[in-house]
């Protein structure tokens, strides 16, 4: 099965090449503002994907930096692919606020490094487990609303079984093994199909085990997400969240640090060999 295109993805893209015509036609960003009637932060909002393109707006930008036909006929393609519905907004009314962002980066990222402190990453839990962890909040949630949650969890995991699978490598807290999430039978079934997931050819799964002590990312957990933008063009950035909110952090200073920290917790962490072992022994130990 093909992974579905990402119109967020989609909308990264038209900025992308939005931008690189606006440098080759040495454009300032306040002279294109000023020709579709915007503001120049709306024009940096467009070029980094933060902000959709409408059809008008598009042609007197292409207007502008002299775009040549194919180049047009390029960008047209890309703003109506950033305009469809992705999978995602069908469960729009249950997600938190700001996690459909992340949704349409994970639906095409190339590679996906996770450290989770607390819980089970969403990719490789159970029904049964992530219906206990989304059910804990301090104003509960509806049943229809924490199945809706569940099911766009589920419908997520499909980046892992595709025909060109994410490539996905987490780091788990021991707390994450040994924290009982809705009962001993719930964490059976969750980590026998951690062990399971750690031997497919597209995941790595360590365990940074308590004997360790203090460790790089004791500040949290974190996701960081790699894209493939077509004409060798990578784009990288990391995921966080709170009880507040999440946040999506692409600037360079940001993704170095995470990138670092994550490497520090693969050096670190047990092997995938030792962690597989160490999973099943906690199932053996609950069952």
């Amino acid at each position: 099965m093909p992974r579905p295109e990402s119109p967020t993805v989609r909308r990264i893209m038209l900025g992308i090449r939005l931008r690189e015509l606006r440098t080759r036609a040495g454009i300032t960003a306040d002279d294109a503002a000023r020709h579709i009637a915007r503001t120049d932060s709306t024009v940096s909002r467009m070029e980094t994907g933060q902000s959709s393109v409408s059809a008008r707006v598009l042609e007197r930008l292409i207007e502008l930096y002299e775009a040549t036909p194919e180049e047009a006929r390029e960008l047209a393609e890309l703003a109506k692919a950033a305009r469809q519905r992705g999978w995602w907004q069908r469960y729009g009314e249950v997600l938190h606020p700001g996690f459909e962002l992340y949704l349409g980066l994970e639906a095409e990222a190339t590679e996906i490094n996770v450290y989770a402190s607390e819980w089970v990453p969403g990719l490789l839990q159970t029904p049964a487990y992530a219906r206990a962890i989304l059910s804990v909040e301090p104003r509960p949630p509806s049943e229809k609303e924490v199945q809706g949650r569940v099911d766009a969890r589920l419908a997520r995991q499909a980046v892992l079984d595709t025909d060109e699978p994410v490539q996905y490598w987490a780091v788990l807290n021991e707390a994450v093994l040994r924290r009982n999430v809705g009962g001993p039978a719930v964490m059976v079934e969750q980590l026998h199909v951690l062990a399971a997931k750690a031997r497919q050819r597209n995941v790595k799964l360590q365990v940074l085990p308590f004997s360790l002590g203090a460790h790089p990312a004791v500040s949290g957990a974190f996701t960081f997400l790699s894209l493939d933008l077509g004409e060798a063009a990578l784009a990288e950035y990391v995921y966080v969240e709170n009880r507040a909110g999440s946040l999506v952090m692409d600037k360079t200073t940001e993704i170095e640090i995470h990138r670092l920290t994550f490497d520090a917790l693969r050096a670190d962490a047990l092997s995938p060999e030792e962690s597989i072992d160490l999973i099943e022994k906690v199932a053996a130990g609950l069952a």
